[in-house]
């Protein structure tokens, strides 16, 4: 019966075997991509190590002093790619500009500028148009102690253009310079761009009556370097190789390709390398069935669906066939589902509730056996319904409001 064949205690010990840091480009991502090769070939199945160079940062100097009306230096970690400070730094005014609200921006011009962050692209164009020189972000908890000290590493996305530099500052310090009144400051940011190889791993099950239709299972598989990425998200590497091996026992009607994803966190590169390689057979693509933040114990369960909203119904009818339960979310989600959704393929990102996402925290630790195979049944019984079914039950069709959103998504 399936629901036997799924094991959840098969997929923790797949989770524990990943308990270091995965950060695309680095020896840690390659050992892990041998790892899922050698995991399917445990059950007889080849792989391909589909690889790719992407650009990368190298921070060598993140410096940030305030200079009045005291002298201070506060630590630090630098921005990824926004380029580096004019020798010497910048110094200038200071100005706390809270969310980074018009109102405040009205009094940036020439200041470096402290907003309680991150700095994404949006806040990043709000921060450059407002005449700000340099950018400060805050990050972490007035209850951080110890190692949680450590500003968060954050970076930009790819842009044509940055014209300024930031830095990030913990929780504790920035209520530090504020209290004491700091009204200059002095921020140094140096860098240089590298380039490193990721790769994505992928196994292909072709099917036997309609071998031209194509199912994606897919997950990301590297980490941030703050931690051995637990939840975000070799877990959902987990659910999709305990899928993987059923289909493989259990041949579906429609081909499905399993997908471990690298350089996710660098901004899904490894899918929109994916889409890229694999253009010409896109046509034949029907859905992709992306997993991304999964296995914790306690949380609830969302299916996030970018394509027309009766899919949500669909999916609703099938948890509760199988009476697991779930909700769906008709949007575009922060996952590889976008990549698919962008080029056209209805796409969903199966997410569950929980605790450590990008920190030291994300550990095995707190991941579930219970929940993965909760996760992996519902998976598996909606990837095994359409990969089965006579007819494709719904249309490659991407809402316009969703594709305009994936446009700005993907800074088209």
């Amino acid at each position: 019966m399936y629901f036997e064949e799924i094991d959840g205690e098969r997929q923790l010990d797949f989770v524990r075997k990943f308990d270091y840091i995965r950060e695309a480009g680095t020896e840690g991502e390659q050992k892990a991509a041998a790892s899922i090769q050698e995991e399917l070939r445990s059950f007889g199945l080849e792989s391909r190590l589909e690889e790719f160079p992407f650009e990368a940062f190298e921070i060598e100097e993140a410096r940030f002093f305030i200079t009045e009306p005291f002298e201070k230096e506060y630590v630090v970690t630098g921005y990824g790619k926004c380029g580096s400070t004019p020798e010497g730094g910048v110094e200038a005014p200071f100005l706390y500009a809270e969310n980074g609200d018009d109102i405040s921006l009205g009094y940036a011009t020439g200041k470096i500028v402290m907003v309680n962050g991150p700095v994404r692209k949006d806040l990043y164009e709000k921060l450059v148009k407002a005449g700000a020189v340099a950018y400060l972000s805050i990050s972490g908890a007035p209850i951080d102690e110890g190692e949680d000290l450590k500003p968060a590493l954050y970076s930009l996305p790819s842009m044509k253009e940055t014209p300024i530099q930031g830095v990030c500052i913990h929780h504790r310090d920035a209520v530090d310079l504020v209290s004491r009144g700091a009204s200059r400051a002095k921020l140094v940011l140096k860098q240089k761009l590298v380039e490193r190889i990721s790769a994505n791993v992928a196994a292909r099950i072709t099917g036997t009556e309609k071998p031209d239709e194509i199912l994606t299972l897919t997950a990301h598989y590297d980490s941030v370097p703050a931690g051995p990425g637990a939840y975000d998200n070799i877990s959902g590497g987990a659910i999709i190789m305990e899928l993987c091996r059923y289909f493989n026992a259990h041949r579906p009607k429609r081909t499905m390709e399993f997908i471990w994803f690298g350089a996710e966190e660098k901004g899904l590169l490894g899918s929109q390398e994916y889409v890229r390689a694999h253009a010409s057979e896109l046509p034949s693509h029907q859905f992709n069935m992306n997993v991304d933040l999964a296995g914790q114990l306690v949380g609830g369960t969302v299916v996030g669906v970018t394509a027309d909203p009766a899919i949500c119904q669909m999916i609703t009818y099938m948890a509760h066939e199988i009476g697991l339960g779930m909700r769906t979310s008709n949007a575009i989600w922060g996952s590889d589902s976008n990549t698919f959704a962008w080029k056209g393929i209805p796409a969903m990102t199966l997410n569950r509730d929980g605790f450590g996402m990008h920190t030291r925290h994300d550990t095995v630790d707190l991941i579930s056996s219970w929940s993965l195979k909760r996760s992996a049944m519902l998976l598996g019984y909606i990837a095994d319904r359409l990969g089965n079914l006579p007819t494709f039950p719904f249309p490659k069709e991407i809402p316009a409001e969703f594709m305009e959103q994936l446009d700005k998504y993907f800074n088209r």
